[in-house]
């Protein structure tokens, strides 16, 4: 089946966590410059708020106390439990008599942390209500964009449309949400099967994106989930119009995405797209092969070297790289070896170098081990397969996380300049041929 995104998470990671979650603390303090004096219910609300806007720092203290580093797994239950926390308390709150607009304010952060689509467009509503028309700031800003969100949802698209004026015409707008709020404008139109108008969000969304300059690997992230829901509903939105050309082209403009943050999370789910519909990765690189990316492929965290001396990306600056997501356990990735010997040979003397990267995994082969003893499995490995470059020996997921990497082998191949250019994953024939060839192009680059 075609890979569909869920559109409910779009708006969640994009409207409520991570990227809504940030303005939380310009909100707190924002309030208190717009709205009236605090009345003794109105610090109960407040100190209701802080706690659970703290709740996943507490947690995550108490662990750090006890000489514990909270897994993803004890992160997510975190959230999960701040997430029932704020319904908890959004509910108290609910109940009080008289709520003041700076209530309402915070009653709605609550619903948004808590997920509650139908309470917050209420709440917000009330909010606004309170305020004149021409109301500005941070909190009146929020509450704009989240009627178009809960709006759009609920398929009220002229409520939607008139919240999305208002917000433009506010102050002060936040270019960061104007390409998560028309995302999800194009995600509400589609839904009402009114595709144009989904393009037209769609395409003034993705261009927004583009220029957005994602300065941490954690936003580069952010942006990999928004462009993958945007080619997606632009890819069924030109499909239901029967524009053939133009559903190609997103795919291909999708794919060259992906090198630019890189990630090989959405190279992954654009390539799903291009499976289900049937064309060719070449055909794409036709249409677009690349972007110009604003910055180079993130520089990575190494705790071992084998094979070679410790470089970073940084100093490769003037040679193409071919950086490997491997791991010892992993058939696919020892499939590739074969291929990987004969570039490292073939095109080695024109400046051509290869990086294996992989991680402690606490095994060698079926036994579980430490570290040192999985360096000497790891440097036996290479030994074995004849393995001609070395290796990056990481400590946890950052790494393979600051690429997007879900599977392995994944590969990314940089130019001399640092830029992701094309990235592969698996061990198929058709990649590798498309692969090779795009190292042979950026090796005659100057």
């Amino acid at each position: 089946m075609l890979f569909f995104l869920c559109y409910h998470h779009w708006e969640t990671v994009f409207m409520n966590k991570p990227v809504f979650l940030r303005l939380i603390p310009i909100v707190f303090l924002a309030l208190a410059s717009i709205m009236p004096a605090p009345a003794q219910t109105q610090r109960t609300v407040e100190v209701l708020y802080t706690e659970v806007i703290g709740y996943v720092d507490t947690r995550t203290n108490e662990f750090t106390a006890k000489g514990k580093r909270p897994s993803r797994d004890d992160q997510e239950s975190f959230q999960k439990e701040q997430s029932q926390l704020a319904a908890k308390y959004a509910a108290k709150i609910a109940a009080y008599p008289n709520l003041s607009s700076q209530d309402l304010a915070y009653l709605g952060l609550l619903y948004d942390m808590a997920e509650d689509d139908e309470k917050g467009l209420e709440t917000y509503r009330r909010f606004l209500g309170q305020l004149s028309p021409d109301a500005a700031g941070n909190a009146v800003q929020i509450a704009r964009s989240r009627i178009v969100v809960y709006a759009g949802r609920k398929k009220l698209l002229d409520e939607m449309e008139k919240a999305y004026e208002a917000w433009l015409k506010g102050s002060p707008v936040q270019p960061t949400l104007r390409p998560s709020l028309e995302g999800s404008m194009a995600v509400a139109y589609f839904k009402d099967k009114n595709y144009e108008q989904a393009i037209k969000y769609g395409r003034s969304s993705l261009e927004t994106i583009k220029n957005l300059e994602a300065k941490t690997w954690q936003e580069r992230s952010q942006k990999t989930d928004m462009y993958a829901t945007l080619v997606e509903t632009l890819l069924r939105s030109y499909q239901k119009s029967d524009r053939k050309e133009e559903a190609i082209s997103i795919l291909a403009e999708g794919r060259a995405l992906a090198f630019t943050i890189p990630s090989a999370k959405l190279y992954q789910k654009i390539m799903y797209m291009v499976d289900e519909y049937g064309v060719s990765e070449k055909k794409l690189m036709e249409k677009v092969e690349s972007f110009p990316a604003a910055y180079p492929a993130p520089e990575f965290a190494v705790k071992e070297w084998l094979g070679q001396e410790p470089v970073t990306l940084e100093s490769l600056r003037g040679k193409v790289v071919l950086l490997d997501f491997w791991a010892t356990w992993c058939p696919p990735c020892i499939k590739t070896f074969p291929r990987l010997r004969g570039w490292h040979k073939k095109y080695g003397p024109q400046g051509f170098t290869i990086v294996g990267v992989t991680k402690f995994y606490g095994q060698a082969g079926t036994r579980k081990v430490g570290q040192p003893d999985e360096l000497s499995f790891l440097r036996e490995f290479r030994d074995d397969h004849k393995l001609p470059y070395g290796f990056a020996v990481a400590e946890g997921d950052d790494t393979a996380s600051k690429y997007g990497v879900l599977v392995l082998p994944s590969t990314f191949l940089l130019d001399r300049h640092g830029v992701v250019r094309y990235i592969g994953m698996g061990a198929k024939l058709e990649e590798a041929e498309n692969l090779e060839e795009m190292i042979k192009k950026v090796l005659a680059e100057q």
